[in-house]
């Protein structure tokens, strides 16, 4: 088994205060195979060790995983609510990890290499942040298939948090980062006991970090594009708010009440009034992180060890968000009711509660000075509990055993208004308690803003009870080395319950509606894995120093959708001591989440769309879960080599190339209202529009609990659009991974330089049926030709100084009518630590003083007409430049 390079966390020299590494190749890995003491075949598994974290501006365990080229910035971050990449489902400022652009849902996070309950509303991506980052021994990526190991999820690849396991002693840190309009502290500990049978960790970090406003960075934070070349995306409804009538908005004049206002007041035809959506909000919210790690192991018995692996963490979110904003219908009965000189009215609703013949104008209204921001206050509780065993049973064979349960509790509470209340204010005939629309401000009674004002709340809670079992050891002792062979078998059982809570569409405020909804499933899975060293140390020959190969199988059977089973063969060959050609072949899949099969989330509707070739057509239109839906599935095939010369002492190299071919992804092309515009564009969709539906068909549905319209007549439907999330999408992808690294003395110190780097050769896909691949690499919302980072370091003594340079390629932002491209991005941060041997006090062994700055240069992100903002914060970080500076101590 050969590599690049050691690892930080295997090479004693770097172990001893040598420069700032780069991700380097692991030599025994943890992750990626299920045999001990070996790296994963044909694939490379990158490695950071506690000391490169230490060394590193990032804050959290998710910021040091995106410095890795082969992680892509797309997907959920706590800067990004869009819904591009199912970013909108996080609702608690998570982040994800997303390997190879392929989706935070196909990137697997482990922990010592167990599955972890997943976060977001559709339970799509773990956030590692909730780790401890002084409780990490190691963190291993392994970018390439895995589910011949692992089971679902690991399409993209895998990461794996590994604690230590025989730490002693106290570590503890603070670190405090601080920008012109954010602050930041983290601080923890870590304390470490081993005795000889056994030792105990536990591990505990705080952290908090001031929300940035967006008025603090508006040069960016805008949706007012019109500096940009772009069009004014502020908001129509406003305060003071605007008349619409007939299409046309006329605007309510600022610096009154609404009282006595009269037409002649009144704004002309096509005048308005409008209001950035951005007003009093978060660019990035508001957190505060707690978590704790406990790890006890106890040998009972020679060759018999207990053990407990226990993390909780709590993070609470506060985001502001623009005001809440309606489109209010009011009645000519309102005491404030005024309209433009010579509208034309129409009546108003059957709904609207007044006498039928009563007039009616809209108002576009927003209530930023009624109720100020939509603050969303938000909380994430995740938890795992873990016990286990491992035996030696002898000629290098071990048993080891597990079971674990845990959660993820997530919520989201802001104000939302109660509709019923609204709508009987705005008919109300008394002006001392009718809502008042047409004042610029406040100028409703107190009261009446009560009554109005309700709440809406949207939560999960996701339960996963995992047991596992694994037998592995040396089965034949053959001339390259010792065969070696894993078997095990897993049980996994998850539950996810979604809900919303909301007082908005009660009869009042003080009455609130829940709505549930409970998916299951279970999982059983059974495992095999070779590792086969055909020629070795003892068998070796010219242009033969090393051939392994290896071979694993895996196979799930799901209780809701059936069987799938996944083979991988890996092979590396060594013609040379200091050469490796590695490859690998498998597939891996990805089963739906238990949101996208809730039959619940339906939302069925009959609606007048657009017809081809003319006119409209009644529409049957069928949205949400789909308990029909199969595994997404993938083939993945990579090579590479690694290369580390002996000629040239502290050069290595590595590069991989990778090919996925991703089928059955799952989408939702039928919730396109233009679907049945055009002959073409409806081919596109092929059997999920149906025209002239049977009677049967339409009656299932309009039959349905989650119907709760007015039945209709199926001989009045024309079309069936099967809007529902479907197994029809496909991605293919290919590109290149490379890492390099020099080391070499300088003066009395070390002088390293490093560089990795993630080229997209194409990012093809197709979400429809019957619509051809496209190529949408280095196109905005998906990943990027060129991502990559490179470092320069020197260390003397216990000083180590590094700059680091952070690249993003230039891409084209085809968002808009004219796509235009969008310059490359390029970051320095710079890295300082002193490290204090003995420094004394209570006989402390280490100080350790740190100051980091990122984006040390202040680069704003490119400028790029992203709907409503001017930036892209799935490439560019509205942050801007930040500092910290930290003090650790170890005894």
């Amino acid at each position: 088994m050969t590599s690049i390079a050691a690892s930080a966390f295997s090479h004693p020299a770097m172990a001893q205060g040598a420069p700032d590494a780069a991700p380097e190749i692991v030599v025994t890995a943890a992750t990626g195979t299920s045999i001990r003491g070996v790296a994963p075949v044909g694939a490379p598994v990158i490695g950071l060790n506690q000391d490169d974290i230490q060394k590193r501006p990032a804050a959290t365990t998710a910021e040091l995983l995106r410095e890795i080229p082969s992680v892509t910035g797309t997907g959920a971050n706590d800067q990004n609510f869009s819904a591009a990449n199912n970013a909108n489902a996080n609702i608690t400022a998570g982040n994800g990890i997303n390997l190879r652009g392929l989706g935070t849902e196909s990137t697997l996070t482990l922990l010592n290499g167990r599955r972890l309950p997943p976060a977001g509303t559709q339970a799509q991506f773990f956030d590692p942040s909730v780790f401890p980052t002084g409780a990490i021994g190691r963190l291993e990526v392994m970018a390439d298939g895995g589910s011949a190991i692992y089971g679902s999820d690991a399409v993209g690849g895998v990461v794996n948090v590994l604690l230590p396991r025989r730490f002693t002693g106290l570590d503890v840190y603070v670190k405090q980062g601080f920008n012109d309009a954010v602050h930041e502290t983290s601080a923890g500990g870590m304390f470490g006991k081993k005795w000889n049978s056994g030792n105990v960790m536990v591990a505990y970090e705080h952290g908090y970090r001031s929300a940035l406003a967006a008025s603090d960075r508006s040069s960016r934070y805008t949706d007012d594009l019109t500096p940009f070349g772009g069009t004014d995306q502020r908001l129509l409804f406003a305060n003071p708010g605007n008349i619409l009538i007939g299409g046309r908005t006329y605007a309510l004049p600022a610096g009154q009440n609404g009282t006595g206002l009269t037409p002649a007041q009144i704004g002309a035809a096509g005048t308005a009034n409008r209001e950035s959506a951005y007003l009093n909000s978060d660019a990035i919210p508001g957190q505060k992180r707690d978590s704790v790690i406990v790890s006890l192991r106890q040998d009972i018995a020679p060759g018999i060890t207990l053990w407990t692996e226990d993390y909780f963490a709590y993070r609470s979110v506060i985001r502001r968000t623009g005001a809440v904003t309606s489109a209010l219908s009011v009645p000519t009965t309102n005491p404030f009711f005024v309209a433009p000189a010579g509208a034309t009215l129409s009546n108003c609703g059957a709904s609207s509660g007044v006498a039928a013949g009563t007039k009616c104008e809209t108002v576009n209204y927003s209530f930023s000075s009624d109720y100020g921001s939509r603050v969303q206050n938000a909380y994430q509780a995740s938890w795992q509990v873990a016990g286990g065993f491992d035996a030696d049973l002898g000629k290098d064979w071990k048993l080891t055993a597990y079971g674990s349960y845990g959660q993820d509790n997530e919520s989201r509470t802001l104000y939302a208004l109660n509709t019923a209340a609204l709508s009987a204010a705005l008919r109300d005939t008394n002006p001392l308690t009718a809502f008042n629309p047409f004042g610029a401000g406040s100028n409703t009674n107190p009261g009446t803003l009560a009554n109005i004002k309700g709440f809406s709340t949207i939560g999960t809670q996701y339960k996963l009870t995992d047991f596992a079992a694994k037998l592995d050891g040396s089965v034949v002792h053959l001339p390259g080395g010792d065969l070696k062979l894993a078997v095990g078998g897993e049980y996994q059982q998850h539950q996810l319950l979604s809900y919303t809570l909301a007082s908005t569409g009660t009869a009042n405020v003080g009455i609130a509606q829940l709505l549930p909804s409970t998916t299951r499933r279970n999982i059983a899975s059974a495992y095999a894995e070779a590792f086969v060293p055909l020629v070795g140390a003892d068998n070796a020959m010219p242009l033969l120093r090393e051939l392994t190969v290896s071979a694993a199988v895996r196979h799930d059977r799901y209780s809701d959708f059936g069987s799938t089973t996944n083979p991988k063969f890996a092979l590396n060959y060594k013609p040379m001591a200091d050469l490796t050609l590695r490859g690998s072949y498998g597939t891996s899949f990805r089963a739906p989440t238990l949101s996208d099969v809730d039959p619940s989330t339906l939302t069925i509707s009959f609606n007048q769309l657009t017809n081809n070739p003319s006119g409209t057509v009644n529409t049957l239109w069928v949205r949400g879960g789909n308990d029909r839906l199969g595994p997404e599935k993938a083939t993945i095939w990579s090579m590479g080599f690694d290369y580390k010369p002996a000629y040239i002492e502290g050069l290595s190299l590595s590069l991989t190339y990778f090919n996925v071919v991703y089928r059955n992804r799952i989408a939702t092309p039928g919730n396109d209202t233009l679907a049945l515009s055009s002959a073409s564009r409806e081919a596109l969709l092929g059997a999920l529009v149906t025209r002239n539906p049977s009677a049967d068909l339409v009656n299932f549905y309009q039959n349905l609990p989650q119907y709760t319209g007015v039945k209709v007549d199926p001989a009045t439907v024309g079309a069936f659009l099967d809007g529902r999330k479907v197994n029809v999408g496909q991605v293919r992808t290919e590109g290149l991974e490379i890492i390099a690294s020099y080391r070499i003395p300088v003066g009395p110190g070390q002088l390293r330089i490093s560089g990795s780097a993630n080229y997209v050769i194409n990012f093809k896909q197709a979400l429809a049926p019957n619509a051809p691949l496209v190529d949408l690499a280095n196109t905005i919302n998906n990943p990027l030709h060129w991502r990559g980072r490179g470092s320069v370091s020197y260390g003397l003594g216990g000083f180590e100084g590094s700059i680091y340079v952070n690249y993003s390629g230039g891409y084209t932002n085809n968002s808009i009518a004219s796509p235009v491209d969008v310059p490359s991005y390029t970051t320095f941060d710079l890295n300082l630590r002193q490290s204090i041997k003995g420094a004394g006090a209570f006989g402390m062994r280490e100080m350790i003083l740190t100051a980091n700055v990122q984006n040390l240069f202040d680069r704003q992100p490119p400028v790029v007409l992203n709907g409503a903002l001017a930036f892209d914060p799935q490439v560019a970080s509205i942050l801007g430049r930040y500092a910290s500076i930290g003090l650790r101590a170890k005894w």
